[in-house]
């Protein structure tokens, strides 16, 4: 009767239980996933199994395929979306599932249900063992950066265009620590690994620990405890002035420059430590080195050396120094122009639907656009609308000019609004910037190069006259470095097109050493057309197609471009950002006293008809 009574039992869980498909898109059947060599332990009903078979597939047909599908990503996808995995090996998943566990030489068959609950405690499990994570063992750490070399060969664009050698610097990583009779820090990895990604050159790069904690770290927050700011080359040290906001003073009259830290002459320290703006163009790579510095007990964390709280600082005039003991402070002492903060104000009122202080008319006719940021037009409710109008107002100025300095980048949208109004129609269609994928599947149409307007010349999105540009173009183009083609994508283009409305009097587009990525590409994508000129300071060019690997052991994060972008004149945007065809620099009263110099300057320029 027992035995009758069990197998009755079975078949009504088994009729009415496995007869109910699942209508969750997130959901398990463990509360927790952990991994030994690989192998996934899963906690069931509160203990930990080595799970063998899953329903009708067996363990290693279920991690196969989500090596095969997801890539470096396989262990978080199977522990995280079990679903998306069964289903995608043509198994609709039912609310009940057969598993098969073992725990030693026992093994055990068992009824499991996928719930939200259940997924939800798996989140939270991952989460709290990635936070946790402060050291690996020595043979994780060498799996780890071994990984870190395969991402690099397998996926990165810049390693082909550099002459650093990686390799090398891999196998001096694996022997160093190779002497280590303890355990690898997790950050010290990630700041070792860093300074390799930042000698490739790859400007969208990074690598970090996102579990990494500032308040964990006793000197991380520690900074000058005043302002400094670049100035043709000179670190100024500077403190704000106590009644005017924005406005700055010397720190010492008579001694205005920093000329050395702990020793360490100061462009020395931004050479050899701020190691993540190493390849940015000269303008770029010192300003961020300054504002890197200002922060000294991060700089020092990241580059793994100690720091203790006081610092000795030597001051200069250029011929006489004055040496200094300081304390550094947790206070916030940052270098804010007031332009840059006029630019931060610009676009949060932007993102507020108001647009009142993206454009104006300055004297002696000009028109004025400053555009703080990149934006999509998708996110930003009636600003397409609004440049059409701007551009109708400015029908009748004198010159135009186009401000993206501070402009961090974002989306290609306003390049090609603005395109449509600024391309000569004698110059259009206008090859804008060239760009290869880091890929062996030449054949695909890539949504992250469609999104940023790029296309193979074979694309529907082009018409004959544009395939005809792109052959005139590509006959006198050549790259800055040649580079094995067959690791990437074929060239795809972004063209230009002017449209019924052309803006025929001279534009001029203002940069500085802060304008970034779809900012640049901006600026570079109109450089040559004969009506526009550039102005400022090189951009900090930099235009990335960047994806995120978190490494095995220490949950790392590695970010990384896949995208090779070049200028025009073959150039990549990466380290040499685009030159202006007018320099016009930052000066004292600029950096001290907030006043727009370079705008200054320019209108006079414009006004003079130079």
């Amino acid at each position: 009767m027992r035995t009758y009574f069990i197998l009755f039992a079975f078949c009504f869980i088994s009729s009415i239980g496995f007869g109910q498909k699942l209508q969750l898109e997130k959901a398990s059947p463990f509360t927790a996933v952990k991994w030994e060599n690989d192998q996934p332990i899963v906690q069931f009903n509160t203990k930990w199994y080595t799970l063998e078979k899953l329903d009708v597939f067996t363990l290693k047909v279920v991690l196969d395929f989500c090596k095969q599908e997801f890539g470096d990503k396989w262990q978080k996808r199977f522990s995280e979306d079990l679903v998306e995995v069964i289903t995608k090996l043509g198994s609709t998943p039912n609310e009940k599932v057969k598993l098969l566990l073992s725990s030693g030489k026992q093994k055990k068959n068992a009824i499991g249900t996928y719930t939200l609950e259940n997924r939800n405690k798996v989140l939270e499990y991952n989460y709290e063992n990635r936070k946790k994570l402060k050291e690996i063992t020595l043979s994780q750490a060498i799996e780890d950066i071994e990984e870190f070399q395969q991402i690099l060969e397998r996926r990165s664009s810049y390693v082909f265009l550099s002459d650093y050698n990686y390799e090398s610097a891999i196998n001096s990583l694996k022997s160093k620590i190779g002497k280590s009779k303890n355990n690898i820090d997790v950050n010290y990895l990630t700041h070792e690994l860093a300074k390799i990604v930042a000698e490739i050159g790859d400007r969208h790069s990074s690598v970090k620990n996102e579990m990494f904690k500032k308040e964990r770290n006793s000197t991380y927050s520690l900074q000058l405890p005043f302002s400094i700011a670049p100035l043709e080359g000179k670190v100024l040290a500077l403190k704000e002035h106590i009644d005017k906001e924005g406005i700055y003073e010397y720190l010492h009259i008579v001694y205005p420059y920093i000329k050395s830290i702990n020793g360490i002459d100061i462009n020395t320290m931004i050479d050899s430590l701020v190691y993540t703006s190493k390849k940015a163009p000269k303008e770029a790579k010192f300003n961020e080195g300054v504002s890197e510095i200002q922060q000294l007990g991060k700089l020092y964390f990241i580059n793994n050396v100690t720091l203790g709280n006081q610092i000795e600082i030597v001051f200069t005039n250029g011929k006489i120094d004055k040496k200094e003991s300081v304390q550094l402070q947790n206070e916030q002492y940052g270098y804010y122009s007031k332009l840059e903060q006029t630019v931060l104000l610009k676009s949060k009122e932007i993102k507020k639907g108001n647009f009142n202080r993206i454009s104006k008319l300055l004297g002696g006719n000009i028109g004025y656009i400053a555009l703080p940021q990149m934006y999509h037009f998708d996110e930003i409710n009636n600003l397409e609308q609004y440049i059409d109008s701007t551009f109708s107002t400015f029908n009748n100025t004198k010159a135009l000019i186009i401000d993206l300095r501070f402009n961090p980048g974002g989306g290609r949208d306003l390049i090609q609004k603005f395109a449509s109004y600024i391309v000569p129609k004698s110059n259009s269609p206008w090859v804008a910037n060239v760009a290869y994928l880091r890929t062996e599947d030449k054949g695909v149409t890539h949504n992250s190069m469609t999104n940023r307007f790029l296309y193979t010349n074979t694309s529907n999105n082009f018409n004959d006259l544009e395939r005809k540009s792109i052959r005139i173009f590509s006959k006198s183009f050549t790259t800055q470095r040649e580079f094995d083609k067959s690791k990437f994508s074929n060239p795809h283009y972004m063209i230009l097109k002017s449209g019924n409305k052309e803006y025929i009097k001279p534009i001029y587009i203002l940069v500085n050493e802060r304008s970034f990525s779809a900012a640049t590409v901006f600026t570079s994508a109109f450089k040559g057309l004969p009506n526009i000129k550039i102005v400022g300071v090189t951009t900090d060019g930099s235009s990335g197609n960047s994806k995120k690997i978190v490494l095995k052991n220490s949950n790392i994060r590695v970010k990384i471009s896949t995208m090779l972008s070049f200028q025009r004149n073959g150039e990549t945007l990466d380290g040499n950002g685009t030159t202006p065809d007018i320099y016009i620099s930052e000066d004292e009263d600029q950096v001290l006293k907030g006043n727009d110099v370079q705008l200054e300057r320019l209108i006079k320029i414009i006004n003079k008809g130079e």
